[in-house]
């Protein structure tokens, strides 16, 4: 039996004759007309002038280009550097340099076809032992590329992206697991409020609270593009080696450009992406540490709770809510304290800041050292000079804020080991021997 004689037996057992004849005609309708004059039916008969057109799925600042599958999203300028890392121009140019990278000295194995032969005409499936590692030596490798750029348009709406030190970066993203959650992390953002800094760069957020996007001035950009290969270096030698440290990571820095000639609209950044010292912790108290005491007290206000507070807020702190650490956090701390700090001080860089955090739901403290790029210049010279002298009433105010990097490294170990308390438990392994028994007194 055919479909079609299935259904008209189904529908002439269920119906009545009269319920094949249309209203006011009495003329016999096929099973098909029948089926679309019922009233289950009768919306597709029937004119519907009604219907609510279909929206368009992008919003007017949100503009889709055919190389990735990432919306780029005028209000949210991360959403451009997570496009142009998955553009297929990106991935063939990283490709292409890998493919250039000369066979290391490092021991090799052989490793047969999968069926055990040996053939002349196949490769000889020589593979590196290192496996892993081999990220952690790219980054620090001479890079093929430098500063590659990348221009994409569609619909009159143009954007370009400068990847500064592609290669490095790529190899410390892949190192640290984050290469391709960063890409879906900064394809949305938020503004973000960063309260404590003096800087007044705008710093942006990525929705899922993994990294931070911060906006370099010209200066700064300068002295980051001077700063990265010694910070490659460093981050390689402290992967490899397992190493502590508490510098804030930096997976990238980037220039990007906007142009909208519809709306007449320009945007031009050079934005730095880092981690977020906080994800997933609930900080219910923020210090920023610089050791110093000059102009390092936050008043503290009821309307702003999430306010970050400063050195001297903490020391007035201390004796409510003490720090306390175990032997190993502590030991581990004093170690990427001193060796980070003796790096920076290396590179004449000073004013960098210890932030801490404390998270009362799961009893850990959040440490991360940030704000390491600005070197010791002759405009921190000159601030120095004058608040060490009495000229323009400098002398006579306290400790200066800006010293030399030597000096600053020297005030900041010591003010870390006073603000952070070691508390000894069962496997401390320094036991407490006092020279002499305690006298007691007799009140």
């Amino acid at each position: 039996i055919s479909p079609t004689a299935q259904i008209s037996s189904s529908y002439q057992s269920n119906h009545s004759e009269s319920e094949y004849s249309v209203r006011g005609t009495g003329e016999r309708q096929s099973v098909i007309n029948t089926m679309f004059g019922y009233s289950g039916f009768s919306w597709m008969r029937e004119a519907t002038p009604s219907f609510v057109h279909l929206k368009y799925p992008a919003l007017p600042s949100e503009h889709l280009f055919e190389e990735a599958p990432i919306a780029v999203r005028e209000d949210e300028p991360t959403s451009i550097i997570a496009f142009t890392l998955q553009s297929p121009g990106y991935l063939a140019a990283l490709t292409k340099t890998k493919a250039t990278v000369k066979v290391s000295d490092r021991p090799e194995a052989f490793m047969p076809d999968n069926d055990g032969s040996i053939s002349d005409s196949q490769s000889w499936g020589i593979i590196s032992l290192d496996g892993m590692s081999d990220a952690v030596n790219e980054i620090k490798e001479p890079p093929a590329i430098t500063h590659p750029v990348f221009h994409f348009e569609s619909g009159g709406v143009q954007i370009s992206c400068t990847v500064f030190h592609a290669e490095q970066f790529d190899a410390l993203r892949r190192s640290c697991f984050c290469e391709q959650s960063m890409i879906e992390s900064l394809a949305r953002c938020v503004k973000w409020d960063a309260s404590g800094g003096k800087s007044g760069s705008a710093f942006l957020k990525t929705r899922d609270n993994r990294f931070i996007a911060k906006e370099l001035s010209r200066s700064e950009l300068d002295a980051m593009s001077k700063f990265a290969p010694k910070y490659f270096q460093y981050m390689s030698d402290a992967i490899s080696a397992k190493r502590p440290t508490l510098l804030a990571k930096i997976f990238g820095f980037y220039k990007i450009v906007y142009k909208n000639p519809v709306l007449g609209k320009t945007v031009r950044m050079t934005l730095l992406v880092m981690e977020n010292l906080f994800y997933d912790h609930k900080a219910c108290q923020v210090y920023d540490l610089k050791g110093s005491f000059r102009n390092r007290l936050a008043p503290i206000t009821s309307s702003n709770p999430n306010q970050v507070l400063l050195d001297e807020n903490l020391v007035n702190n201390l004796h409510l809510a003490p720090m306390y650490i175990r032997e190993h956090s502590k030991r581990n701390l004093r170690s990427a304290l001193y060796s980070d700090s003796l790096f920076l001080e290396d590179l004449n860089v000073m004013d960098y800041s210890l932030l801490v955090a404390v998270d009362e739901s799961k009893k850990e403290i959040v440490v991360g050292m940030i704000d390491y790029i600005r070197t010791y210049t002759w405009d921190k010279k000159l601030e120095s000079w004058v608040k060490e002298s009495t000229f323009l009433g400098g002398a006579g105010k306290g400790e200066p804020t800006i010293v030399t990097p030597k000096q600053y490294r020297t005030r900041f170990l010591g003010a870390m080991e006073r603000y952070f308390f070691l508390v000894p438990d069962r496997w401390m392994k320094t036991t407490y021997t006092p020279e002499e028994e305690p006298v007691k007194d007799d009140w």
